[in-house]
């Protein structure tokens, strides 16, 4: 058994942590130190320091590339499209009765036939039979007025021989009425003959022009009646392009709605097309312009013709017809006027361009746009000869300021032009 003896603690103990602690007398030395070192240390950060070397700033002027305005004669391109259509498009008919015997040049829808051609045969038979029979009326009425003539001459003698003035006797003396009868009875029989001629020629049905077939609507063994349908034919000798044109377009190319005769040498017309992939051209001329305004859209129709479409023109171009029914694009140009042609980038907003002025300053000038194009713009009034167009863009433009002038060549025009094509 253990003594229990009270454990006696000294009044003057000590706390653990005690050893650590640092009494505010010892502390402030410390302090003051941190502080000194701080503020050596920013003094030789402040000393030491890179000075950044002083620049004067320039105020630079904004580029503006330009072209310079010329003032030529140029005849203004309108464009404008339409479908091709054959000048020549008729229903062929029958003109007889009959059943078809043979098919020549209208076995299937798209064959060619040049003028003159058998299309397709009627039977014949009656129609031959009834000019025989018409031969035979003519033979028995020109027998039969020799023996009139014979009978008035008979008469006209015994008159003469009774001692009797045959001009003082009656017509019915001379025989005049047998004789008027048996003429009008030839010319009968003879009218006869030649209709069952023309119906035995009609039998055959030949193409009236060097064309092409759009749809037949018989065939060989079927009866037709006179005024059937036989078949849609179209000539290939010439087609036309009915091309519709604003007003202001008209004034453009000097078409006047009185009258355009004078057109015929001075309207170069081009029509445009692709065809598997690739761009063709054909010459077109000018032919008339319609006799009226269109009322739902204010457009005047210009008719342009092509002469045989069907005919190459060229050995080594392998080009295709213009064939009914093809969509074209046109471009039209008339006489020459004196103009500013320019990229159609220089044209602002509101029809304004943007100059520089002998001072290098920009000026916003408005200017008067005959018409434009894909590429270009043509302007007639508002433009000088020598003019320095800008071409390019420039931020935040205001009139007077003062640019840095760069001339463009045509040749880098050109080349933006025929780039901007490609991509398109």
């Amino acid at each position: 058994m253990q003594n229990d003896k009270p454990i006696i603690h000294n009044e003057k103990s000590i706390d653990p942590g005690s050893s650590l602690s640092v009494s505010p007398k010892k502390q402030w030395p410390i302090v003051v130190g941190v502080l000194l070192i701080a503020f050596f240390i920013a003094f030789l950060l402040t000393a030491f320091k890179p000075r950044a070397e002083k620049k004067v700033v320039k105020s630079e002027s904004p580029v503006a590339e330009y072209i310079v305005a010329k003032l030529t004669s140029l005849a203004v391109p309108v464009v404008s499209q339409g479908s091709v259509k054959a000048k020549t498009e008729i229903k062929l008919v029958a003109q007889v009765s009959g059943r078809i015997t043979h098919m020549a040049k209208l076995k299937h829808n798209g064959g060619f036939f040049k003028k003159d051609e058998l299309l397709l045969s009627i039977d014949d038979t009656d129609y031959r039979l009834a000019m025989t029979r018409a031969q035979a009326q003519v033979a028995a009425a020109k027998q039969q007025l020799i023996k009139v003539e014979i009978e008035a001459g008979q008469a006209k003698y015994d008159l003469q021989q009774i001692g009797r003035d045959p001009s003082k006797s009656t017509a019915y003396a001379l025989r005049q009425p047998q004789l008027a009868e048996a003429q009008a009875s030839l010319q009968a029989a003879q009218a006869d003959l030649e209709l069952s001629h023309l119906q035995m020629q009609r039998t055959k049905v030949v193409a009236p022009f060097n064309g092409r077939v759009v749809s037949k609507q018989v065939d060989i063994g079927q009866y037709v009646s006179e005024g059937t349908l036989l078949a849609d034919i179209y000539s290939t000798e010439m087609v036309t392009v009915r091309l519709p044109l604003s007003l202001s377009q008209t004034e453009l190319l000097g078409i006047k709605l009185r009258g355009n005769q004078d057109l015929f040498e001075t309207l170069t017309i081009k029509l445009l097309s692709e065809y598997a992939a690739k761009k063709y051209q054909w010459d077109a001329q000018f032919s008339h312009t319609e006799g009226e305004i269109d009322v739902r859209n204010r457009l005047v129709y210009l008719v342009a013709q092509v002469q045989d479409p069907y005919v190459k023109q060229d050995a080594f171009l392998e080009r295709p017809p213009l064939t009914p029914g093809m969509f074209v694009k046109a471009q039209l140009s008339g006489l020459e006027k004196p103009m500013f042609k320019m990229p159609r980038s220089a044209l602002r907003y509101n029809s304004t361009i943007w100059l520089i002025d002998p001072q290098n300053k920009l000026q916003i000038k408005p200017v008067n746009v005959l018409t434009k194009d894909r590429d270009f713009i043509y302007v007639d009034s508002g433009l000088k000869q020598g003019d320095r167009v800008i071409n390019s863009s420039i931020d935040y433009p205001l009139n007077g300021m003062l640019l840095t002038p760069v001339l463009i060549s045509e040749t880098k025009i050109n080349n933006q032009t025929i780039l901007k094509a490609a991509n398109e």
